[in-house]
This record gives C-alpha cells, sequence and structure tokens, in this order.
C-alpha cells in the first residue's frame, strides 16, 4: 500500500473507532459526523491508492467513490450521498435536537457506514 493511502486509512479507522464510542455513548450526531469522516478519508485514500491522484478537498462520498475506480453498487452511492447529507445536516443544532436523538435514528447510517468500510478496505493491498 502506498504509503499515503495508509496514512489515509490509518486516520480513517481512528474516525470509525470515534464513532463507536460516540454512538455507544449516545453522542449520536457527533457519532454521524464522526461515520461520515472514516468513510471520506478512507475514500480518500482510495484514490491515491487506485486513481494515483490526490485527493480533492470535498466531502461528497458518492463522487469521491466514484474517484476511487472500485465499483461500488449503485444502491451504496445512494447510501453515501445520504450519508454526505447528514454529515451537512448534524452540523445545525435543530437537526441535532430533533433528528439525530437517539439510537434507532442513527443505527443505519452507523451501519451502512460500518458496511462499506469493511468492504472498501478489503480492496485495499495489505
Amino acid at each position: 500500500m502506498k504509503d499515503e493511502a495508509k496514512t489515509w486509512l490509518d486516520q480513517a479507522e481512528e474516525s470509525l473507532k470515534d464513532a463507536e464510542f460516540l454512538y455507544n455513548g449516545s453522542r449520536y450526531s457527533m457519532a454521524v459526523y464522526c461515520c461520515h469522516q472514516a468513510l471520506e478519508k478512507l475514500l480518500k485514500g482510495c484514490i491515491v491508492q487506485f486513481a494515483n491522484q490526490l485527493p480533492p478537498k470535498s466531502h461528497n462520498l458518492d463522487a469521491l467513490a466514484r474517484q476511487t475506480t472500485l465499483k461500488f453498487p449503485e444502491i451504496w452511492l445512494e447510501d453515501l450521498a445520504e450519508i454526505t447529507r447528514h454529515f451537512w445536516r448534524v452540523r445545525y443544532p435543530d437537526f441535532q435536537r430533533f433528528v439525530y436523538t437517539s439510537k434507532e435514528s442513527v443505527e443505519p447510517t452507523y451501519s451502512k457506514t460500518q458496511e462499506v468500510f469493511i468492504w472498501i478496505k478489503q480492496q485495499l493491498p495489505h
């Protein structure tokens, strides 16, 4: 694995651990934020590894996924677009207070993040 890709992977794994800690600690809005960060960092590492490019300064997960050259299922691209929307919403107090208020409200995002993260990581050279 390229050194820069490994750096992105290490940071992505740290963000995923943060998401888990926050999710289990009932800090749901920040857990969603860290889910996005974990995937963003992992995707940027894949852009370095597979597309041989510097990753763009973008937070749009579905666009980043397309730039990796990996073959994502179309439904996952839709899921990544939804996680990106959560990333923007979670930063506003009204969404934090009324949308991201329970484990049940963020569980689909948390679970999808883990599923996609594991699959992407399996695509990387060891």
